[in-house]
């Protein structure tokens, strides 16, 4: 006989009691009534360090230099057999530890290219329909970091902490991507939507715009380039687009800048002579004034 499945709960609000976390506790409630073991890791747990575009964790062997609880999560998400996501929204997009995980991301695919993937179900809620344009895309896209391939994603509303429990529609909708989840199946996209990353009202391509804008009458969604005209080619955030990013544009860009280093180095001059990065003297760094910690040294 099998085992039981494992699924795992993570709550990006940084606000103990909110919304995300009472709709992630229903949704492993809903898993754990069909037998699945539910952990849950909160985000305000963790050492989440911002991306500071080094680039080590490309060109180094040591990953990244932050040693924080990135990895950790990456590598922990993984040993489960489905994950659900939730978060709240700050100002029409997901909040700041969200996107730092979703920049610190592809690096972490690089480090594990044999991993497997596993469905995640999403969960965004917002105080306010139409000041949420981007939350779902943006915490979709940590989805996929996360777990591989999405089973749903459902947006909620309610202004305040733990309100949205009063809302049965939005609680069946969690119930039903809870399920999808621990079932390993993708549930339908709503109307009006990308039907991968969520976004609202994909727009027509321009032709002839790159890489990004594929052309003709394409429906090419602008965020994640899913186009439903072209089967054949993959969205932005599948695990194989990812590392064909890393690997033919992030890898290569090293001997382009080498290539021309001394023309950079001569550009930057022409900004001014002395202080860091050749920056004349004349413009001033401005700093908060803050008092010395107690106790000295």
């Amino acid at each position: 006989m099998a085992g039981k499945k494992r699924i795992l709960g993570v709550v990006a609000s940084l606000r103990p009691g909110g919304n995300s976390e009472m709709l992630t506790r229903l949704a492993l409630e809903t898993v754990a009534a069909r037998g699945a073991e539910t952990d849950i890791v909160y985000l305000r747990d963790l050492r989440i360090g911002f991306c500071d575009g080094c680039l080590s964790c490309v060109f180094g062997e040591g990953g990244c230099h932050h040693g924080d609880d990135v990895t950790w999560l990456f590598t922990t998400a993984n040993r489960y057999d489905g994950l659900i996501l939730a978060s709240p929204t700050y100002l029409l997009s997901a909040p700041g530890q969200v996107k730092a995980l979703v920049d610190r991301g592809v690096a972490e695919l690089a480090r594990s290219p044999g991993r497997r993937e596993i469905p995640v179900g999403v969960i965004c809620v917002a105080g306010l329909p139409g000041w949420d344009y981007l939350v779902r895309p943006m915490v979709n896209q940590l989805g996929f970091l996360l777990g591989g391939k999405l089973a749903g994603s459902v947006l909620g509303h309610a202004p305040g902490p733990g309100e949205t429990l009063l809302d049965e529609p939005l609680l069946e909708k969690v119930r039903d991507l809870a399920n999808a989840v621990y079932d390993d199946r993708r549930l339908p996209a709503p109307e009006g939507v990308c039907p991968v990353c969520y976004l609202e009202r994909p727009v027509k391509a321009e032709a002839g715009g790159g890489p990004d804008s594929p052309g003709g009458d394409s429906l090419a969604c602008p965020f994640c380039r899913h186009d439903p005209s072209r089967p054949d080619v993959q969205h932005r955030f599948t695990t194989a687009s990812l590392l064909d990013f890393l690997m033919s544009w992030m890898l290569p860009s090293r001997e382009r800048f080498l290539a021309h280093r001394h023309e950079v180095k001569a550009a930057v001059a022409t900004l001014g002579q002395g202080g860091p990065a050749g920056l004349g003297p004349a413009i001033g760094r401005l700093r908060p004034e803050r008092p010395e910690p107690a106790g000295g040294g």
